[in-house]
């Protein structure tokens, strides 16, 4: 597609100044749409959370494996909650001729693909009561397989997990130490029972003044309450349908905002933090993994 009809799709940021500066606190996240400038993002913003939200196939887990690379590039511990199997290649460079393909439109080389400290853990019924600061661990994903577990055993291991950091003597920091990425987290809902429901909107709460960070990816916004929305400071959007969220989008920022998402491709999404772009949001390209991704 050409230029002039990526300028007609997409808006442009208010202005380049304000949107996040490349420093040794910054995500490479990909590159600005429409624009031939690479995206960047606050690392520390996500002590204030994250929401990453879209439609099936949109590219929500691999913007979420992205951040993830890129706390680990900066000694961030990383522990992931999952039903899938997707995140169990951290351990191994990438491979994919698809992903190696996008590289160098995104000023990368075969030298960048990386490999990063990485262990899985299966967690079944007899492990419900797992502590889980102890693999809480610098420069290191720890991931949480759980799709061994009942709907009720989930909620309670994830209400386990959350309950356990509450309660440890962290340091106060405002620099991002811990990220807890959710995937699937819409079965931290209300509707799937309430005790991880309450302990996540506490832990929202709780958490930004300790550097823990927590991701939450998910189909749609409408999974949660205000507790947990109130709390969470950056969202990004991949293409969607649900009604509810076009309907947040148009009150939030716009008509316009909810008619880009709707065009939006695999691997684009929109990205919004009222520190930056006067607020408004932007569109951004995510870069390819620097890891094994099956």
């Amino acid at each position: 597609m050409g230029k002039k009809s990526e300028e007609r799709e997409y808006i442009a940021p208010i202005s380049m100044t304000s949107l996040p500066k490349e420093t040794d606190r910054s995500i490479f996240f990909g590159k600005i749409i429409g624009l031939n400038s690479k995206a960047f993002f606050d690392i520390d913003q996500l002590t204030k959370h994250m929401f990453i939200v879209g439609g099936p196939g949109t590219g929500k887990t691999i913007a979420g494996m992205v951040i993830a690379e890129e706390c680990l590039l900066k000694n961030v511990a990383v522990v992931v909650f999952t039903p899938t199997e997707q995140w169990n290649s951290f351990g191994s460079k990438c491979e994919s001729e698809k992903m190696l393909r996008l590289y160098e439109e995104f000023g990368l080389s075969e030298e960048d693909r990386k490999e990063f400290n990485h262990k899985e853990v299966v967690v079944s019924y007899d492990d419900l009561n797992i502590d889980v600061t102890s693999y809480i661990e610098e420069n290191k994903i720890n991931v949480f397989v759980l799709n061994e577990l009942t709907e009720n055993d989930y909620n309670e291991f994830v209400k386990n997990s959350l309950e356990c950091m509450i309660y440890k003597n962290w340091a106060t920091t405002d620099k991002l130490k811990v990220l807890l990425v959710f995937e699937n987290a819409y079965k931290l809902s209300p509707s799937f029972g309430n005790k991880a429901a309450l302990m996540l909107e506490k832990a929202c709460r709780e958490f930004r003044k300790y550097g823990i960070g927590i991701l939450l990816i998910t189909h749609s916004f409408s999974d949660f309450g205000p507790a947990v929305l109130g709390n969470v400071a950056s969202e990004i959007w991949f293409k969607t349908s649900y009604d509810k969220d076009l309907d947040r989008i148009t009150h939030r920022y716009g008509p316009e905002y909810r008619a880009a998402v709707v065009k939006l491709r695999t691997g684009e999404c929109m990205i919004a933090n009222v520190d930056y772009n006067y607020s408004k949001p932007w569109f951004i390209r995510i870069r390819p993994l620097y890891h094994k991704f099956q």
